[in-house]
């Protein structure tokens, strides 16, 4: 409905210009018809028959267009028989004119021929025969009149030849006038078709999971879809909390630019808007456009990729460690049977007895990490669900308690109520498991008090659903910040290491993050952010 509309609002505008233009030429000719026969000299050429006919026909011939003139000067719209009624108008005026000046032999006829073409070509080609043949009728009729009243020898042939030249003059502009429009509907329908084309190709540009910006080489923004902002807002809301729009690349994707400039083969190096966000890959691509060169820029969440590189690495590293692990596992168990059977004895002192606790000891710790070694190099694919956390996370805390013996106190704050994540369920609780392992412990250890925060909420400034696991220990020291989530690194002589290493790849097998986060109040704080809703693929 709105197409037609706007064509036709575009087409009574430009009817109104022309029809404009063609009242200005009226007022035009009706003043110098009157101005020349004011003169003295006018009058031997103008008005000779009939000099009162002459002078009141063309003053209310200017009447009414200087009447006319004011009347479009308004924004009222322009009707199909205002356009009539005015050609007619002109044919009868003219026709006057021409009588009153001594017939067709006088040349005043000749006007009538432009009118006749302005009425075809502001009718569209409808009533351009009908305009002629009243002209042609009006000259016949007036050469008749004269013939019967002054007994003058009509000069039909004349009058015939000019009726010719109106009705030629009325079929070639009506084919002309129709043509233009055939053109101007063509048009219409071909920048309608690309304005289509344009949108679309905007929206399947927005809906696309590749960050997509186009920029000039200074880096000022020229367009970006909804994922290029996604991937940029946090670093953006950093720099400037107020801003809506971004509008310049951000310092470390002008880096990179700056870079792709100097060496276009090479790949530039991943970069993070900030330490929570994933590490994002960009790629360059020169185009021209309106003269100048502007820059195509791909951005990739480039999680997935080191997802990949890791299980690659993993893989050829599990099977190198289970059968390592898969071979100390029977000579250790055969260290730790003897120990007991030692430990039976009754001729043991207590100094022996002693060295027998310390080889079961290890041999438990050793057979502990050779469990999550196995486990890890055979775990299963993740099989991310929708998970209502507020009351899975309470499920959760009474299962823990009841397999640890109410190892503690858990409290659970979500904000929404109905707070919903993706991950796998099974590995999910693996995760917590060993946070809450470690976080009972600390907290225990500072203040006598076994306890444990999970707060979750939805990020502000990039709408990710996150949780953190906060305990009331002494905290990381920044020494051990840098190693918290390597392999077999640990700050306590029973640990085998692998807990945060193996809840982080599990994190990562489900599309979210396991991070430390910086807490004031003390104690330690680890965020899960789990993938965003739009982001998850079936």
């Amino acid at each position: 409905m709105s197409k037609p509309h706007n064509q036709n609002s575009q087409r009574q505008q430009q009817d109104r210009r022309l029809f404009r233009i063609f009242n200005y030429y009226r007022v035009l000719l009706s003043l110098t018809l009157l101005f020349t026969y004011s003169n003295e000299v006018g009058k031997v050429f103008i008005g000779l028959e009939y000099p009162l006919l002459f002078i009141a026909t063309t003053l209310v011939y200017t009447a009414i267009n200087i009447a006319l003139a004011l009347v479009l000067l308004s924004d009222q719209p322009l009707q199909p028989q205002q356009i009539a009624l005015n050609i007619l108008i002109d044919i009868l005026a003219l026709s006057l004119l021409t009588y009153a000046n001594g017939g067709v032999g006088s040349g005043f006829g000749i006007l009538i021929i432009l009118s006749i073409a302005a009425g075809s070509i502001l009718m569209r080609g409808r009533h351009a025969v009908l305009f002629a043949a009243i002209s042609s009728i009006a000259m016949l009729a007036l050469e008749s009149y004269r013939a019967s009243t002054d007994a003058l020898t009509p000069n039909y042939f004349q009058a015939g030849v000019l009726g010719m030249v109106f009705f030629a003059t009325a079929l070639f502009v009506k084919r002309i006038s129709l043509r233009i429009d055939a053109s101007e509907d063509l048009a219409t329908q071909r920048a309608s078709d690309i304005a289509h084309l344009e949108k679309l190709n905007r929206l399947i540009i927005q809906r696309m999971r590749t960050g997509i910006i186009v920029c000039n080489q200074d880096g000022d923004v020229h367009m970006m879809n909804e994922a290029a902002i996604f991937l940029l807002s946090q670093q953006h809301q950093e720099d400037d909390p107020t801003a809506t729009e971004i509008n310049q690349l951000t310092a470390p994707l002008m880096q990179r630019l700056i870079e792709w400039r100097q060496n276009p083969q090479r790949r530039t190096s991943p970069f993070q808007t900030s330490p929570e966000t994933p590490p994002i890959q960009a790629n360059f691509t020169a185009f021209m456009q309106d003269g100048s060169t502007d820059v195509l820029i791909f951005l990739e969440d480039n999680t997935k990729a080191i997802q990949q590189a890791q299980q690659l690495k993993l893989a050829s590293l599990g099977q190198l460690t289970a059968s390592i692990a898969h071979e100390i596992r029977n000579p250790l168990g055969a260290i730790s049977h003897a120990a007991q059977l030692l430990d039976e004895s009754e001729n043991l002192d207590e100094a022996d007895r002693r060295l027998t606790h310390i080889v079961q000891a290890h041999s438990r710790r050793m057979n502990s990490t050779i469990e999550n070694i196995l486990e890890l190099s055979r775990r299963r694919p993740s099989s991310p669900e929708p998970i209502l956390l507020a009351p899975w996370l309470k499920a959760f805390a009474a299962s823990f308690n009841e397999d640890q013996r109410n190892a503690g106190e858990f409290i659970i704050q979500v904000s929404p109520a109905d707070m919903e994540v993706h991950f796998d369920p099974s590995q999910l609780e693996q995760v917590l498991t060993n946070l809450s392992r470690n976080g009972l412990l600390y907290s225990q250890t500072k203040t006598g008090r076994a306890v444990l925060y999970f707060n979750a909420g939805i990020r502000a400034d990039n709408e990710l659903p996150y949780l953190d696991i906060i305990d009331e220990g002494p905290g990381i020291t920044p020494e051990a910040l840098p190693h918290l989530f390597e392999p077999f690194y640990t700050t306590e002589r029973s640990g085998t290491g692998l807990g945060l290493y193996i809840s982080r790849e599990l994190c990562q097998a489900n599309n979210a993050r396991l991070d430390h986060i910086a807490n004031q109040t003390g104690g330690c704080c680890f965020r899960i952010i789990f993938p965003h809703p739009k982001q998850i693929t079936a």
